[in-house]
């Protein structure tokens, strides 16, 4: 290559002394109108030559010179990058290995070397979140949105560090930065609506349930979130009719049984809306029919203490003995009818009605009211047999309401049970889980 363009040059000259050889007259360089210079033709053919080669010599000097430091630089940043992922990579193993120190010391390693490594910042925040020190995870996570205020991760454990400090304006805020960059994030929905849950805020709950059922695609999920929707609208009409507004109130639970027929709690929320009223006798009627339509056991409680109450109870032993008839191997329905007979005083019925159940199954309850009913009579001995078979496990009088969902046993009822969150879910199950 040397020795090519030495030839280039030496040809170069030759032609510029053969031409010079030939071409001796004199041009005249004009500085002014009357200052010029008299030179050689050749020579100022030569000037124009040089100064252009010098010129582009400069130019590829400064581009060389350009491209050298850039490289050097990449070459330094490349070097930098390498070092930062050892440590990222050493800190991640100790991570999986559970050496949450020595983790944070190789990510701290990597910040020294990077400050704005997006992953190392992450990861430190979510250590310190681990350790519970909601300061220092701030602090990471906030350095996370200076270098990208996008970042939805940064944002969701912000979101998550301010719900566990009950700072909830600020977690609804973070909720909704993620929202404006994705509307359908479901961890933003599924937290936006843990903070309404948690304030009673229904219509916000309700709002937002819709917005997760909008963004699910798995039709397993759709149908729960759907379930969910039913249940957040119950407690919004429950809380309405708490607050004394009835037409909401009655409007969601009315809705709510057009679409799930057995959702027993809006039955109850309609009763309710009626006694408010002061419909008593509508909301009994109602009941009957709602009884008839699902054969649920808690609304035939629930007819039991309302008539009880105003006064009628052979309305009360009729609709027993209706549903008796329609389900003759209940041994819930007859435990109840036995259980009404003796709130009645009628020891002789009840007595009746509990014989059927000698089948060899333990049922606590059934020997509270047996005993009860020998107690009334006078009969100690048998009452005491009776009484003596429940001191091992202490039970009352009362039936318990429990959960076919979790298996959560409550003293009183709920329209959700507080074991799974889950609505609709309470019931009595004497044949089943109450059995000993």
């Amino acid at each position: 290559m040397f020795k090519f363009i030495s030839f280039i040059i030496i040809v170069f000259l030759f032609t510029i002394f053969y031409l010079a050889l030939y071409n001796m007259n004199t041009v005249k360089l004009m500085i002014t109108n009357e200052f010029y210079y008299e030179l050689p033709q050749i020579a100022l053919i030569m000037a124009s030559i040089t100064t252009g080669a010098a010129f582009m010599f400069l130019v590829f000097v400064v581009r060389d010179t350009r491209h050298y430091i850039k490289e050097k630089k990449l070459q330094k940043r490349r070097r930098k990058d390498e070092i930062v992922e050892q440590y990222y990579s050493r800190a991640i193993h100790n991570l999986i290995g559970k050496h949450t120190d020595e983790a944070l010391e190789d990510f701290e390693l990597a910040l020294r070397e990077n400050a704005e490594h997006i992953p190392s910042l992450i990861k430190t925040g979510d250590i310190y979140y681990e350790k519970s020190d909601n300061i220092k995870s701030v602090e990471y996570y906030q350095k996370v949105l200076k270098s990208d205020d996008q970042n939805i991760e940064a944002l969701c454990r912000l979101a998550d560090i301010m719900m566990r400090m009950k700072k909830d304006a600020e977690a609804l805020e973070y909720c909704e930065r993620v929202l404006g960059l994705e509307q359908d994030n479901l961890t933003a929905l599924y937290k936006k609506r843990e903070i309404y849950e948690t304030q009673t805020d229904w219509e916000q709950v309700i709002q937002t349930q819709r917005q997760i059922i909008n963004a699910i695609a798995n039709a397993a999920e759709l149908e729960k979130e759907k379930d969910k929707l039913l249940g957040y609208r119950y407690e919004n009409g429950k809380q309405s009719l708490e607050n004394g507004d009835i037409e909401t109130a009655k409007k969601e639970f009315k809705e709510i049984i057009k679409i799930q027929e057995d959702f027993i709690p809006a039955h109850l929320g309609i009763a309710e809306v009626m006694l408010k009223e002061e419909a008593i006798e509508e909301a009994v009627t109602y009941l009957e029919k709602a009884r008839e339509r699902t054969k649920s056991p808690i609304i035939l409680a629930r007819l039991e203490d309302l008539l009880i109450t105003i006064g009628e109870p052979s309305r009360l032993l009729k609709i027993y003995r209706t549903a008796i008839t329609e389900d003759m191997a209940s041994d819930t329905l007859r435990l109840f009818q036995g259980k009404l007979y003796y709130r009645l005083e009628m020891l002789d019925d009840a007595m009746d009605t509990l014989k059927g159940f000698d089948t060899g199954v333990f049922y606590p309850e059934l020997h509270m009211l047996r005993g009860g009913i020998y107690l009334k009579r006078g009969e100690l001995e048998r009452a005491v047999e009776e009484f003596l078979r429940l001191i091992d496990i202490k039970k009352a009088l009362w039936i318990p309401y429990i959960c076919q969902h979790c298996k959560t046993q409550l003293d009183e009822w709920s329209g959700r049970c507080p074991g799974c969150s889950k609505w609709n879910t309470l019931t009595f199950d004497l044949q089943g889980i109450c059995k000993i």
